[in-house]
């Protein structure tokens, strides 16, 4: 079990202009869209991935809100079959013919059959296959060895190798923990679409010194300084995904309420491992796309409907202080901690873009259209960010500039997260130092400006973006991805609620 309480000296960075922040089944789901008397313009779903919200870079919210539903609703359509009896059994990438949910909500489904991380760019360097007929093949690096535990296999499409929250914290569902084991753990993973595999097979970019060679020509790019090629620049129509799961209960859970799937985890400590594999219930999606008009991408986030009535714990991995006995509770604390979501998802109750109304309209929709009994109306938008600014602005207010998902970035360094991530660990936020950089034009000139953006934007953007690697963070890190192993729930340990204040601090 990791070490949860760490006592070191914290150097207190400060904010933005916000200067304080004082197996069952049934045939319908119990999670009811609320009717809120509001009235939007229908949505047209399809298979296809849309290629720009309808009003460019300046879109209403709605508009904003439109796209990021229709990503949703393509991405998760069911997965074209393959006859070819070398490949996956499915053409990845591919949407079937079929209707939204015609395969249930436990079918494969499009995203899914996109590579994975480590199939773009496994520990082995060579040439990749041509994905649409690829086998299943999760190769990491050589020093890693990995057995099959009683019954598993390793050829499953949702390989859940990431068992934190981008190593800054272990998180628990709360109805299931159990003391010293990992039944409560979440679990991740993140893939991209065949749009970025070709890309990266094309150039030969699944190779770290080519790909770190076109790197360095496009840090010089976005630096405004003179630069060579070739470029990492992803095409528009670029698509990463980041899911996050947890394990299926089958006392509490119904499994037509969840997209739900068979798919690996991981024992053991590094580099040795043993899979596993159990039912997994979908909970949290990012579905992040480079288009025309934000070449920056936009960044679309969703959820089940049940995640904050059910609850969860996190261990931030590298407390700095002990919550429970020192006053002041800077971060990142210690203990385990009862989770919060700082910025519910809006509601209009402050004259901005009621985006509850709108969820609900939209998941009434899918009813109508797909049936009662469609999956896909048990998520909701949490929010899509796509504009850039350096703090939370009218038309970019603060849940949408620190957007993040409540399974997928909880502690306060990532739900507050803006500028770039300092301090010993890289686990406390600078947010005075920027990292996004955005093509400006000014006085019939182009150049690039740095922006200090929040929320997955400028997370992308400081892991991914800064490093020359286009906002795609597993680009940056690609060749060296090793299996997380989930960490058993800590016993003995007082629970505290997240502090609801997030950072008491202020910019400069």
């Amino acid at each position: 079990m990791k070490k949860i309480i760490k006592i070191l000296t914290v150097t207190v960075v400060c904010f933005s202009v916000l200067a304080f922040f004082t197996i069952k089944k049934t045939e319908f789901s119990k999670y009811k869209p609320v009717n809120t008397g509001h009235s939007f313009a229908p949505i047209t779903f399809s298979s296809t991935v849309p290629t720009d919200p309808k009003g460019g870079y300046n879109s209403s919210p709605e508009e904003m809100a439109e796209f990021a539903w229709q990503e949703f609703i393509a991405v998760n359509w069911p997965a074209a079959t393959n006859s070819n009896p070398a490949s996956s059994g499915y053409k990845r990438g591919t949407p079937s013919t079929a209707t939204l949910g015609a395969t249930g909500a436990g079918g494969t489904v499009v995203w899914e059959t996109f590579a994975h991380r480590v199939e773009l760019y496994p520990g082995p360097q060579g040439p990749l296959p041509a994905i649409e007929d690829a086998p299943i093949n999760y190769q990491y690096p050589s020093f890693v060895t990995i057995t099959p535990g009683p019954g598993a296999t390793k050829t499953l499409f949702n390989n859940l190798d990431e068992a934190s929250e981008i190593t800054l914290a272990d998180m628990y569902y709360t109805p299931m923990i159990s003391p010293n084991t990992t039944d409560a753990s979440l679990l991740y993973e993140a893939k991209a679409n065949n749009v970025i595999y070709d890309y990266v097979k094309d150039n030969s970019f699944q190779n770290q010194t080519t790909r770190n060679n076109a790197a360095g020509n496009t840090m010089k790019k976005i630096n405004n300084q003179t630069y060579g090629s070739p470029l990492f620049e992803l095409p528009n129509g670029s698509v990463e995904m980041k899911a996050t799961w947890r394990r299926y209960d089958p006392t509490a859970d119904n499994l037509d309420e969840f997209h739900h799937t068979k798919a690996i985890w991981y024992s053991g400590k590094s580099p040795t491992f043993q899979v596993h594999n159990d039912i997994f219930l979908l909970i949290g999606l990012h579905v992040i796309q480079k288009t025309p008009e934000f070449q920056t991408f936009t960044y679309a986030t969703f959820e089940h409907v049940s995640n904050e009535k059910n609850g969860f714990r996190f261990v931030n991995t590298h407390a700095e202080v002990d919550s429970t006995t020192i006053p002041g509770r800077s971060i990142p604390e210690g203990g385990v901690i009862k989770a919060i979501r700082q910025y519910p998802i809006p509601d209009g109750t402050d004259g901005s873009f009621n985006l509850v109304a709108y969820n609900s309209q939209v998941q009434n929709q899918l009813k109508t259209q797909f049936g009662n009994d469609i999956v896909w109306a048990n998520y909701q938008l949490i929010g899509i960010q796509g504009q850039v600014t350096n703090n939370p602005t009218a038309e970019v207010p603060p849940q949408t500039f620190f957007l993040s998902n409540f399974v997928t970035e909880t502690n306060n360094t990532l739900q507050f997260f803006q500028g770039t991530l300092t301090g010993t660990f890289a686990n406390i936020v600078d947010p005075n130092t920027p990292k996004v950089h955005k093509l400006v034009e000014s006085g019939g000139t182009s150049k690039f400006e740095a922006f200090t953006a929040g929320g997955c934007l400028g997370c992308h953007g400081s892991q991914g973006q800064t490093g020359g690697y286009d906002f795609s963070v597993i680009s940056a890190k690609g060749n060296f991805f090793i299996p997380e192993a989930p960490e058993d729930y800590p016993s003995g340990v007082k629970v505290v609620n997240q502090n609801s204040q997030g950072f008491p601090l202020k910019q400069n």
